[in-house]
């Protein structure tokens, strides 16, 4: 049988899992020669990737501890690692506890990740799969037959017969013209440059408000910055607090069920709007009717009195609506597929923010420095925010709002998240092949794909076998920032990719 090379590209949390995934499958099925894995990465430490290769101890992880397992189907298995390393664990993060709802560091996941590759490495080589662990980053691509030739950063190129796009965290790339001005931060990862530069008695502008946001204020404020913190972003929104235990909530009328019998009497497709309307529902079944929705619009509430309202009823587990968003996290993905293209369009203009912040909400621990930090007025959450200026003369920047105020600011931190859309992934492999017309822009973000195996179609080469993974499929999947979802998929996607090299099927 023929050997066939398969190339990993990027060595991140889904790069990890897809190494992992795969070398497992090749064990079971007994094809230890059928392939030659190889893992690549741009960056000397392969692993945690950018996400997790923080040194910060205040970055937490936004996922409770038992929801990070590596492995599909175990998502407690971080937890059990933990467990079984606590002199690691004490090392570095002395008196440290791991609790399946807890929010631990995301420097420990990066151990946790770096310590399952180097061990998966080895039963690969212990079994005769043959590995490589490659530092070097994939800059552009053609086909060639039915195959992918990776053009490498050292000049080098690499022949591929299968590639997996596991490309990680694209940073965003909204604010270009901006991208010269000598104060300017156009990611807040890797922290180090900003606390080199940035006196910590200075003010500081960070643009956004949701996770990122966030955690670039507990770089900060943990690295012991003293002046002035103030946080822009279109709606002005935070997060959410996570409830710090398991609240169970059986969902009564947003449920798969109700949405199908929709589609199947109507006839047509699931729309945004039906959605809400399902999720008033649900939520009237515990709260009562409540008239008008309008009073639960966040926009231009009081940050202060918003947290730590939300504090009080996370700590209680009683926040109806992140209940329900939390309790929709096996199922979202799959309405999502419902959705047709220009409903999911929808949805994220229309609703995006707003589940967002309860979807995707905050560590307690965060949630009450933050609060501190209101306070103490050191810092301010601005909504509203609009076109931003970099005056030379003056070294400082022009923030316009939308209500015709303008603010200046000495320093600025663009931490909006991830690019979502392709145009805006700074990412020099994915623009390469976008521009020859080998990844096709999805509208809603990300690229086009098969959300069932993640394979990714190229335009006149059916038979090349391309996959990818991660933020590069939001738009089709939806929930690519959470550790649990991306591993299911990735269980998907190296199911396909063996069953197709073990019977050289290709459509």
């Amino acid at each position: 049988m023929k050997k066939n090379t398969i190339v990993l590209v990027g060595g991140g949390a889904n790069g990890v899992a897809s190494f992992i995934h795969l070398v497992i499958k090749l064990i079971i099925h007994k094809k230890p020669g059928l392939v030659n894995l190889v893992l690549l990465e741009k960056e000397e430490e392969i692993g945690p990737g950018l996400a997790y290769g923080t040194r910060q101890k205040g970055h937490l992880l936004n996922t409770q501890a038992k929801l990070m397992g590596i492995f599909a189907e175990e998502p407690l298995h971080f937890v059990h690692w933990c467990r079984q390393n606590q002199p690691i664990i004490q090392e570095h993060f002395p008196g440290l506890e791991i609790q399946e709802n807890s929010f631990p560091p995301r420097e420990l996941y990066g151990f946790y990740l770096k310590a399952v590759l180097q061990e998966y490495v080895q039963i690969a080589r212990a079994n005769k799969i043959q590995v490589e662990l490659q530092q070097d980053e994939a800059v552009d691509a053609d086909i060639v037959g039915n195959r992918i030739n990776l053009h490498l950063q050292s000049g080098t190129n690499l022949l591929a017969d299968v590639v997996v796009l596991a490309t990680g965290t694209p940073k965003p790339n909204n604010f270009p013209h901006l991208k010269n001005s000598p104060r300017y931060f156009d990611f807040p990862w890797p922290a180090k440059p900003l606390l080199e530069r940035i006196p910590r008695n200075e003010p500081v502008s960070i643009l956004g408000s949701s996770l990122t946001a966030i955690d670039t204020v507990m770089t900060f404020v943990d690295n012991g910055h003293t002046g002035p913190l103030t946080m822009y972003s279109h709606h002005g929104l935070i997060p959410r607090v996570q409830t710090p235990f398991e609240v169970p909530y059986e969902r009564k009328i947003l449920t798969m069920e109700n949405i199908r019998q929709i589609m199947r009497e109507q006839q047509r497709p699931i729309r945004a709007k039906d959605l809400f309307r399902l999720f008033i529902a649900e939520a009237e079944q515990v709260m009562g009717k409540q008239g008008s929705w309008k009073k639960f619009n966040r926009t231009d509430q009081p940050h202060q009195e918003l947290l730590q309202h939300d504090i009080a009823v996370a700590e209680k587990g009683t926040s109806v609506f992140q209940n329900i968003a939390y309790s929709t996290r096996h199922l979202s993905s799959k309405v999502w597929q419902l959705l047709p293209e220009n409903e999911k369009i929808k949805f994220l203009e229309w609703l995006g923010p707003h589940w967002d912040l309860n979807r995707f909400s905050m560590p307690p621990e965060n949630a009450r420095k933050l609060l501190g930090l209101l306070q103490t007025r050191q810092l301010t959450i601005q909504g509203h925010s609009g076109k931003i200026e970099w005056q030379a003369a003056e070294q400082q920047f022009l923030l316009h709002l939308e209500s015709g105020e303008t603010h200046t600011a000495r320093w600025l931190v663009n931490a909006t998240g991830t690019a979502k859309k392709l145009e805006k992934m700074e990412i020099p492999l994915l623009q390469q092949m976008h521009r020859k017309s080998l990844i096709q822009p999805f509208k809603p973000g990300g690229i086009q794909a098969n959300p069932h195996n993640l394979r990714i179609p190229i335009p006149h080469h059916p038979a090349v076998l391309l996959y990818g993974t991660g933020q590069l499929l939001n738009g089709e999947l939806l929930d690519t920032n959470s550790v649990w979802f991306n591993v299911t998929g990735i269980d998907r996607l190296t199911n396909d990719i063996i069953t197709r090299l073990l019977h050289g099927s290709t459509e």
